[in-house]
């Protein structure tokens, strides 16, 4: 990593330098390390006049009234010069610069909270010196400039190169750079003309997806092996109940302290374990993408971290698992296995349907519920993340049960109480989680505040007693 010197516009994280040395590669992944020297397309966007040509206007004015005023040759002839420049502005022309973008990411499929070291250069290709031009990194909305800049004013001659130099946090998410703003300004400084450079490049960050230790699922099951405990005696780790022995029962299986102490034989039972096919509902609805301060993160992101570390638990324990969303569409079947989790996980992190970007457009939930109805399988559990801030939130836990599906919701609370909207919305969240737990149906009710496991268990904790 080259050394840091201070931005033209006060910044620090840029640098000049010639282009004979090792240029950056355009992208990242297999492309660094490559040299790039071809020009990249330069869209005009906007031609405007600066301040500087304003400021000098003004000044013209000034000067040749206060000549008349005062009848001084000396002010009449400084006016004549403004009256020069102002000449000048309206026979010059800012040519198309000839310039070429290269970055290079540190690491292009980074962790969430993982800090990645994004360098953009840019490099003056052409014949003619660009004396004023200042350049903007479009950085994804979604990531945080955590240290450097991504913006910098300077003038470049031939051959020569500014870098770019910043850090961003990475979030969850397919993060596109949209390329580079630049700005060139003609030697006067008195007209700009913007440019949108092409330069493309993605950081592909995937979620963690740790497992949780406590479970959420009911007591449904289907006939593949698991960890779920059932009501039904057969093989197992859990004790279920004794029964009288019967020839031909296992050794390992008869009760020998009952044997001791009345001489009858008897027959452990234990508790049958079963796997459940479990589908994990995920709101992601425009309505889902709130939040409950500027620096936290909103509802849907939690419910995606919630259905992918549920979804990730639930293979571990040797369940099905499904994904599916309310919202833009993403449906993946109940199914076991190291290339579906792989293909989940994936999924999680880069699928548009779950980005942690707000939706364009309507979701209906009825309209979804319908279509999930149809691919649910019937024996199948859902475990619906959601904040639960509209009544057709509660509608689809009530439509799913009544059609055979066991519910259990985890629901990330974005409320706040800083003015009378939020408590209003607060307030009616709680009625809405009364309503469901009146259905029979347990809520996780997850505080911005807490990590999830804690959440679980505290759940957990009140659904024992």
């Amino acid at each position: 990593m080259s050394e840091s010197a201070r931005t033209a516009d006060g910044g620090e994280g840029s640098e000049r330098q010639a282009v004979d040395g090792p240029s950056v590669a355009a992208g990242s992944g297999d492309a660094a390390g490559r040299e790039r020297r071809e020009q990249v397309p330069a869209t005009l966007t906007d031609r405007h006049d600066t301040d500087r040509l304003r400021i000098v206007g003004a000044a013209v004015l000034v000067a040749v009234g206060a000549a008349a005023l005062l009848q001084s040759p000396g002010l009449l002839l400084a006016s004549v010069v403004g009256v020069g420049v102002l000449a000048y502005r309206q026979a010059s022309t800012v040519e198309s610069p000839s310039l070429a973008v290269g970055r290079s990411i540190s690491d292009p499929d980074p962790e969430p909270e993982d800090v990645v070291t994004v360098e953009t250069t840019i490099t003056n290709v052409g014949e003619r010196t660009l004396t004023d031009c200042r350049f903007v990194d479009r950085v994804p909305a979604e990531l945080s400039v955590v240290d450097g800049s991504p913006r910098r004013a300077t003038m470049l001659r031939p051959g020569e190169s500014c870098t770019l130099t910043y850090d961003v946090e990475a979030q969850r998410g397919a993060h596109a750079f949209e390329g580079v703003y630049a700005a060139v300004s003609d030697p006067a400084g008195t007209v700009a003309n913007e440019y949108a450079l092409e330069a493309p490049d993605t950081i592909r960050c995937s979620p963690r997806a740790q497992p949780i230790r406590s479970t959420l699922l009911r007591s449904m099951t289907t006939p593949y092996a698991g960890r779920l405990a059932t009501d039904k005696p057969g093989e197992g780790l859990e004790f279920h109940a004794t029964r009288e022995y019967r020839p031909g029962d296992a050794l390992r299986r008869i009760d020998w302290n009952q044997y001791a102490s009345t001489g009858e034989l008897a027959t452990l039972q234990f508790r049958t374990e079963r796997a459940a096919s479990v589908v994990v509902i995920a709101d992601v609805r425009p309505s889902s993408y709130v939040r409950a301060g500027s620096d936290d993160p909103h509802a849907a992101d939690r419910c995606v971290e919630a259905a992918s570390r549920l979804f990730v638990t639930l293979l571990e324990e040797d369940h099905r698992a499904g994904i599916a969303t309310f919202g833009p569409d993403y449906w993946l079947a109940p199914n076991a296995g190291t290339d579906h989790r792989h293909r989940a996980l994936s999924a999680f992190g880069t699928e548009p349907a779950l980005s942690p970007s707000r939706p364009e457009g309507t979701y209906p939930v009825r309209l979804r519920l319908r279509w999930l109805r149809r691919r649910l399988p019937s024996d199948a559990q859902v475990i619906l993340c959601t904040p639960l801030l509209d009544w057709s939130s509660e509608t689809a836990v009530q439509v799913l049960e009544s059609h055979g599906h066991e519910v259990t919701v985890v629901s990330p609370d974005p409320t706040g109480t800083d003015t009378t909207g939020e408590r209003v919305a607060r307030l009616e969240r709680r009625n809405r989680i009364r309503d469901v737990h009146q259905l029979g149906v347990p809520v996780v009710d997850w505080a911005t505040d807490e990590s999830l496991d804690i959440a679980l268990a505290r759940a957990a904790r009140g659904w024992s007693r």
